[in-house]
C-alpha cells in the first residue's frame, strides 16, 4: 500500500528527529506521562493527525515528508494555532487510507447474562454452577 506521508520530522533541541510510518501508517513516538509524581516514558504508535497535534512535536516545526520525495511546513511560518488546509488534508488522507485498511478485531466478551442464560433449563429454574480455577463448571450432582 502507497503511503502518503512516509515520515514526519520535527526540531528537537537543535536537532532534526525523523519518524517514519510503518505498515500500519502509525509512527512511533515516544509520550511522556505522570503517574504518581513520576514522569514515564512510553513509546505509542500515533497516527499522523495525532503526532502534528502532540503537545510538544506542533512546537517544534513539524514537516512531512511525502510520496516522491517532496517536504512540506505543517504550520507556515511555525504558527502552530493555524493549520493550513493542505497540510490537513494531506493527514487526513493518509490517516484514512490506513484507518480503512485495519481489520477490525472484534473482542467476545463473557458476560454474567449470558452464563446465567447458559445455565437456566427450560423448566424455568437455574442449574447450580461452580466456580473453580479453570472456570464455570456447571453442577453434575455430586456435593463436597
Amino acid at each position: 500500500m502507497n503511503k502518503i506521508i512516509h515520515a514526519i520530522s520535527f526540531l528537537h533541541r537543535g536537532e532534526r528527529i525523523v519518524v517514519k510510518a510503518n505498515n500500519t501508517g502509525k509512527f512511533r513516538v515516544p509520550v511522556i506521562s505522570s503517574a504518581g509524581g513520576r514522569m514515564k516514558t512510553e513509546w505509542k504508535n500515533l497516527s499522523a493527525r495525532q503526532v502534528i497535534e502532540h503537545e510538544i512535536i506542533k512546537n517544534c516545526d513539524p514537516t512531512l515528508y511525502l510520496q516522491k520525495g517532496e517536504k512540506m511546513r505543517v504550520y507556515m511560518g511555525g504558527d502552530s494555532s493555524y493549520l493550513p488546509a493542505q497540510s490537513e488534508g494531506l493527514v487526513s488522507k493518509h490517516d484514512k487510507l490506513f484507518q480503512e485498511s485495519q481489520p477490525k478485531v472484534r473482542k467476545s466478551k463473557l458476560k454474567l447474562d449470558k452464563l446465567k442464560n447458559k445455565s437456566y433449563n427450560k423448566t424455568g429454574t437455574y442449574k447450580q454452577a461452580a466456580l473453580d480455577m479453570y472456570g464455570w463448571w456447571p453442577d453434575d450432582g455430586y456435593a463436597d
